[in-house]
């Protein structure tokens, strides 16, 4: 499941979806304002992958990931991709497809918002091995509490749980050893000026986070003369919990699931992974986003 918790402003924020014909926009309104703001569209199109982008910070002005960058063209904001699937590349789109299918279900009210989607793997020769059922439900929350909005502090975050589900069809799917796969975030990124920072779990930061296993880790970013943040947290139930990480000077985070090793699905079976994505303004301290894991940690 793929949830959104929102803290705009004081009061309550509204939420609602719009549909669109290969994609779903999220909009939220502040309380005690009319109008409008796009926090985030999630692509649908049935020749793509799915992912989330924009993905916007709290207030919908400033959008925090980049899709389709120079260096790296098969990155997309939010998504998930994988490596040597039954011996085929599905992370760089040049082997094997992911392709969305079909909206499953929509549901909304002014406080929560739930769609989900189905995505299915395809090989070369066009069969299709391996099924990615996404659930999304989105809450309208309050405002970020005292501490949040302290002068050291992070001065308001909303968060995605980003749950997505495998599901093997008719045979035995293998996934090879490999530096990267799973869910992934990207941001921008100028080549001329790099501004990104890392920080995980273990307190390493920068490059020393690559490669490394860790409970979350963060890309931070300056946008203007204000720090950004996008953070993964891995969720203790994950079947590689604590993951190897990807992490990048480019702007890329990516808890991955076949860093450790090899790994399988027999035919009809099915595998689940949970992540939760913070999306925050100002940097944030390690024992912040460790007060956020344990919070993660504990839901069942």
């Amino acid at each position: 499941m793929l949830q959104l918790r929102v803290a705009i402003g004081p009061g309550p924020v509204k939420l609602k979806l719009e549909r669109g014909a290969k994609e779903l926009r999220l909009l939220a309104q502040s309380a005690g304002s009319a109008a409008w703001f796009e926090l985030l569209t999630h692509v649908l199109d049935p020749a793509l992958r799915p992912y989330l982008h924009p993905v916007r910070d709290l207030s919908g002005h400033v959008v925090l990931t980049d899709n389709r960058p120079a260096d790296h063209p098969w990155q997309h904001g939010i998504f998930t991709g994988f490596h040597r699937v039954n011996g085929f590349n599905y992370w760089k789109e040049d082997e094997g497809r992911q392709r969305f299918v079909k909206l499953l279900e929509s549901n909304q009210s002014d406080s929560r918002v739930s769609w989900k989607s189905l995505t299915e793997l395809v090989d070369p020769g066009g069969r299709v091995v391996l099924e990615q059922e996404q659930s999304v439900a989105v809450h309208a929350a309050r405002e970020p509490g005292a501490r949040e909005q302290g002068s050291a502090g992070i001065a308001g975050f909303y968060f995605i749980d980003f749950d997505f589900l495998l599901r093997a069809r008719s045979q035995d799917v293998t996934f090879g050893k490999f530096g990267v796969g799973g869910l992934a975030a990207r941001m921008p990124w100028d080549q001329a000026n790099p501004k990104q920072t890392h920080l995980n779990s273990n307190g390493l930061r920068g490059r020393e986070c690559e490669q490394k296993r860790a409970q979350w880790c963060n890309v931070e970013r300056l946008f203007g003369n204000e720090t950004f943040g996008i953070a993964i947290l891995d969720h203790p139930s994950n079947p590689n919990h604590p993951s190897g990480w990807r992490v990048d000077e480019q702007g890329l985070i990516n808890p991955a699931v076949s860093m450790l090793g090899d790994w399988s699905l027999p035919a009809g079976s099915e595998r689940k992974f949970r992540y939760r994505v913070l999306i925050y303004q100002r940097s944030a301290s390690k024992e912040w986003l460790e007060e956020q894991f344990e919070k993660y940690a504990s839901e069942k």
